[in-house]
């Protein structure tokens, strides 16, 4: 009995640390989980943004009578902006580029041509550049 005397605490010392090791990790994943809820909602907001400024532009071009001159200017929503510009390119399409922002900062691009008069969407390109 007396040589183990000396033997509860180190053991318990040891276990006191593993079990810290183990809240840490789990709060360290925590943190990335809520990192990247945070990004997915914002992903999600400026697709949001994306389309309401995809279906204004179209609003916006059934309603010009005058659609050789071109426009742009910049979209403003609860959830982010979009700045736009379109031009007529020949008598049935217009080429179109929208840049959409979240209220968090994230960007996302994209270039389309609209079909005249219908207002189809016949080619989608997402840009990489700011």
């Amino acid at each position: 009995m007396r040589k183990q005397s000396g033997v509860i605490f180190p053991m318990t010392v040891v276990v006191s640390f593993f079990f810290l090791l183990m809240l840490a990790h789990v709060l360290a994943l925590y943190e990335v989980e809520m990192e990247t809820l945070k990004y997915e909602q914002q992903s999600s907001e400026v697709e949001s943004v994306m389309q309401m400024a995809v279906f204004d532009i179209k609003k916006q071009l059934a309603s010009f009578s005058d659609l050789q001159s071109g426009n742009e200017g910049t979209f403003l929503y609860p959830i982010g902006k979009a700045d736009y510009q379109w031009k007529r390119i020949d008598e049935t399409t217009i080429h179109a580029t929208v840049s959409a922002y979240s209220s968090g900062g994230i960007r996302y691009s994209a270039t389309f041509l609209v079909l005249l008069p219908s207002l189809d969407i016949i080619e989608w390109t997402e840009n990489d550049e700011p």
